[in-house]
């Protein structure tokens, strides 16, 4: 996101590292957060966005709360579990392209088969490079671009309204873009205006105290007994889809 005084901020959470986020400041790292407070962090705004209106209409206000919390560090090792690398083989395992390729080898001898085999997957891969293409001029933009260059990528999926900007948002590309006084203000990743309309769950916290959760108070929502979950527990419970970026 960029401030009023024209300052770039990026957030960054984790699931399963020894820190629960990064922050960086005007393309610098800042410090690191707790997982307890970037939990809180995560969940408060997703519930703001479910109940309230988009956490991003009150960026600012998140971002200094954040900032007051965080511990300074010039450099951070991260080490990731092995968990991570097997999820990755799984989302590559279910590849739709995969699925091409099988169909290639098994279109056996019949010439129509062939053909509508070939044509099917000629589509598919169009597709493909016009996704790839749209994400990366997706992920090329900066707060301080103006919607004007954003809706010339892609028109926007779908459009939320609030008091001082409007939220545009791109759920197949899990991304949102908070606008205000015509420029991006904030990137968010994943697309908090979805997970917070269709999948709420995923912000949920046992014993949560959920009336705290605004920019003042959203480290005291968190349960004073959490406990960090155990890897196969955050996976079963949705957590360990929350790694986010927020630019």
């Amino acid at each position: 996101m960029v401030d009023s005084e024209g300052r770039r901020f990026s957030y960054v959470a984790f699931t399963d590292t020894d820190y629960g986020g990064l922050l960086f400041l005007n393309n610098r790292l800042f410090g690191v957060v707790s997982k307890r407070d970037a939990l809180a962090f995560y969940s408060c705004r997703g519930y703001v966005s479910a109940t309230q209106h988009y956490w991003a209409s009150d960026a600012s206000d998140w971002i200094d709360s954040l900032m007051k919390v965080t511990t300074p560090e010039t450099h951070v090792t991260l080490k990731f579990t092995s968990k991570t690398t097997m999820q990755r083989v799984d989302e590559a395992t279910g590849n739709p392209m995969l699925s091409t390729i099988n169909s290639l080898v098994n279109i056996g001898t019949n010439p129509f088969s062939i053909f509508r085999t070939l044509n099917m997957s000629r589509n598919k891969l169009e597709e493909q490079q016009n996704y790839d293409k749209t994400l990366q001029a997706l992920n090329n933009l900066i707060p301080g671009d103006s919607e004007s260059k954003l809706a010339k990528i892609v028109r926007p999926e779908d459009v939320s309204f609030t008091s001082n900007g409007i939220v545009m948002a791109y759920p197949s590309f899990l991304q949102d873009f908070y606008v205000n006084d015509g420029k991006v203000k904030v990137q968010q990743q994943p697309s908090f205006y979805q997970l917070s309309h269709r999948h709420a769950a995923i912000f949920y916290i046992r014993n949560m105290h959920w009336d705290k959760c605004n920019p003042q108070n959203w480290r005291q929502a968190i349960p004073t007994d959490w406990k960090s979950p155990e890897p196969d527990e955050q996976k079963s419970s949705g957590i360990a889809a929350g790694k986010m970026s927020k630019k």
